[in-house]
């Protein structure tokens, strides 16, 4: 286990996010969008830069990962408003122009039969689709990177939401002191200080 020297603070995670989007970003910028996205989700906001299909399909992909249970799911929480924002503020184009074209390949790679769109598939479609290319990203990573970033944006953009790190997760603002062992049910939750970057 890590010690407390070497665990990733939520501002060093946030700013390894505003890189993975081609350019750095400082906390306070980027916990403002996180605060806007979260408004946007509430109001029903259109997107700023993805087109309505693509906005949809980032939606449904986003609430498959991490579906309301317990506590909110990503749609709930406005992950698809999030990354919609990033894209949109703060990505190169190079980045812009990757999301497009990896929308549209997933969007292909996900289609039902007879090509029935990702967002019109029932929930169990949505799910095995969803696994199948998850599976197949991980069995051979070079495959399908921007499956891949776009899962690590989906978690992070979650998970460094209000909700995500306060209900789904135990969030602990100072980590105190080091405890190997503690005692853990089927309810304990993860703790929002530790790593949780996914690579980002």
């Amino acid at each position: 286990m890590r010690t407390d020297a070497k665990r990733l603070t939520r501002r060093e995670a946030i700013k390894r996010a505003g890189y993975i989007l081609g350019g750095s970003i400082g906390a306070g910028q980027l916990t403002g969008l996180i605060s806007r996205s979260a408004a946007a989700a509430a109001a029903g906001e259109p997107p700023a830069f993805f087109d309505d299909d693509q906005f949809e399909l980032v939606e449904h992909i986003a609430n498959v990962m991490i579906p309301e249970t317990d506590t909110p799911g990503a749609r709930a929480v406005g992950v698809h408003h999030f990354i919609d924002l990033m894209l949109s503020e703060w990505a190169s184009g190079e980045r812009q122009t990757r999301y497009v074209d990896g929308l549209a390949t997933l969007d292909s790679d996900l289609q039902g039969s007879g090509g029935t769109p990702f967002a019109s598939l029932d929930a169990d479609r949505q799910l095995d689709a969803l696994t199948a290319v998850d599976a197949a990203a991980y069995a051979d990573p070079a495959n399908n990177p921007f499956y891949l970033e776009l899962k690590k944006m989906v978690l992070f953009s979650y998970y460094t939401s209000e909700t995500g790190a306060t209900e789904e997760l135990a969030y602990e603002r100072l980590p105190g002191i080091y405890q190997p062992c503690i005692a853990a049910d089927d309810d304990t939750r993860a703790w929002f200080h530790l790593g949780f970057s996914y690579g980002l």
